[in-house]
C-alpha cells in the first residue's frame, strides 16, 4: 500500500510519518529502492539471483535494505547502488516518488516481514554497471515502460512500477 509522497530523510523522520499508523507493525524493515533510467528512456532491472531472500529470479529496481549504520535513506541509497553495480557506474538520484509498504515472505528465515519501501528515480549518468553481487543479482535488463512484462516481476515491483507509470 502506498504510505506516502513527501520524502521522509532518515529514520526519525520515518518514523514521525508512520507513528499514527496502526496497519504498519512496529518491527517493519526500510529499504530505498532507485528505478533507473539510461539515456534512452530505459529503465534498468536486476534480475535476483538465487541466494536472494525473498522473489528469487523477478526483476527489481536497485537498491536494498537501509543499515543502522546509515545516516539518511539517500546515503543508504547510494551505498545499495555502489554495493550493487559498483564505483564505475554512475547513478544520480534525481527525485523521491513515493513510500510503499508490503509483507514478503522471507525464504531464508521462513516468516513474512513487513517492509517500508522508499522509491527514488535515478539517471544512470556513467553505463559502466557491474555485477557486484553474482548470486543476488543475474544481470541487467533494460525496457522501455511499456514494454515491461509485470509478471516478470517481484511482487513490490510490480505495485511500485504502477505507481512510478503514474507518477512519471
Amino acid at each position: 500500500m502506498e504510505l506516502f509522497s513527501e520524502e521522509a530523510k532518515d529514520m526519525n523522520e520515518l518514523r514521525e510519518k508512520l507513528k499514527d499508523r496502526k496497519d504498519i507493525p512496529k518491527d517493519y524493515k526500510v529499504a530505498v529502492i532507485a528505478y533507473t533510467f539510461d539515456k534512452e528512456n530505459n529503465i534498468i532491472w536486476q534480475r535476483r539471483g538465487p541466494e536472494c531472500r525473498d522473489e528469487r529470479f523477478k526483476l527489481e529496481g536497485i537498491g536494498g535494505g537501509v543499515k543502522e549504520t546509515d545516516l539518511n535513506f539517500r546515503s543508504a541509497l547510494n551505498r545499495e547502488i555502489e554495493e550493487e553495480v559498483g564505483k564505475e557506474a554512475v547513478i544520480k538520484i534525481e527525485k523521491f516518488i513515493t513510500a510503499f509498504g508490503e509483507k514478503i515472505f522471507d525464504i531464508r528465515e521462513n516468516k513474512e516481514k513487513y517492509w517500508v519501501m522508499l522509491l527514488y528515480k535515478g539517471i544512470l549518468e556513467v553505463d559502466k554497471l557491474q555485477i557486484m553481487e553474482p548470486t543476488k543479482n543475474l544481470g541487467y535488463e533494460r525496457y522501455q515502460i511499456e514494454e515491461v512484462k509485470e509478471e516478470e516481476l517481484s511482487i513490490a515491483a510490480q505495485k511500485l512500477f504502477k505507481i512510478l507509470k503514474e507518477k512519471i
